[in-house]
């Protein structure tokens, strides 16, 4: 899908009960509401995201809220699950988003094609991870979730968050170009201009040449922390602006 307005990217905004950061974001949302008509959220909205209305935590909800009023304004929210979000599909697409996944997303911007993806899977030698994430949103866990009391569904969730703060601690402590760059390549080859990832919480701006084509990764970084996203005009000119101003 394509329009006359911009495209916007927003990655890793973690938002949490309480958040300061709240006014902010939904000013931001305010925003794009006026200057682009298709925003993609490149996962990790919350710091653990449940696709289970009645799981909803207060900021989630006024989140959820200005979501549907974008959309029911004309603009088309896109959500690309990351390792926070689970089952978000199931619970909001169709109301607060027009679509969720984690396999990626195409986009067009003018004449370029961006393939996005939340970007935790970019990373083959991150085993642990992998087995955890397949069996986190397999079949069985879910289905032993759903028959719990709504008390023990929400201990359930926060004993989750706990675990994700200082998951993985080995994987968060440099960015790992050379992995990025041969995962993007793979997409450039097959005939996207540019790649999109978040989940690395760094701000690149990488060119890089596969099957004898030429295209860029962006990797954006986390919003809370930098109030920066990317955005992409109606004729092709992509770039990380501020969230203010």
């Amino acid at each position: 899908m394509s329009g006359g307005r911009d495209l916007a990217f927003i990655g890793d905004v973690h938002l949490e009960p309480n958040d300061p950061a709240l006014p902010d974001f939904l000013r931001l949302l305010d925003r794009l509401g006026r200057e682009a008509d298709r925003i993609v959220l490149m996962g990790d909205l919350f710091v653990v995201w449940v696709g289970d209305r009645a799981l909803e935590e207060p900021h989630q909800a006024a989140v959820v809220e200005k979501l549907r009023s974008l959309r029911s304004a004309g603009v088309h929210v896109r959500y690309l699950e990351g390792n926070r979000d689970f089952e978000i599909a199931r619970g909001y697409a169709g109301s607060a988003v027009d679509d969720a996944t984690e396999r990626g997303i195409v986009e067009m911007a003018g004449p370029l094609r961006l393939f996005a993806i939340h970007g935790d899977l970019a990373n083959p030698a991150d085993r642990l991870y992998r087995t955890w994430r397949r069996v986190s949103r397999s079949t069985p866990a879910w289905a032993a979730l759903a028959v719990l009391p709504r008390s023990l569904r929400r201990a359930a969730i926060a004993s989750l968050e706990r675990r994700l703060r200082t998951a993985n601690l080995d994987f968060k402590g440099s960015f790992p170009e050379a992995i990025v760059r041969a995962y993007a390549a793979s997409r450039i080859a097959e005939g996207h201009d540019a790649v999109v990832l978040g989940h690395f919480h760094v701000e690149k701006d990488l060119h890089i040449e596969a099957g004898g084509r030429v295209g860029r990764v962006f990797v954006l970084p986390e919003w809370r922390a930098t109030r920066r996203h990317l955005r992409a005009s109606p004729t092709g000119e992509i770039a990380f602006v501020d969230s203010e101003g």
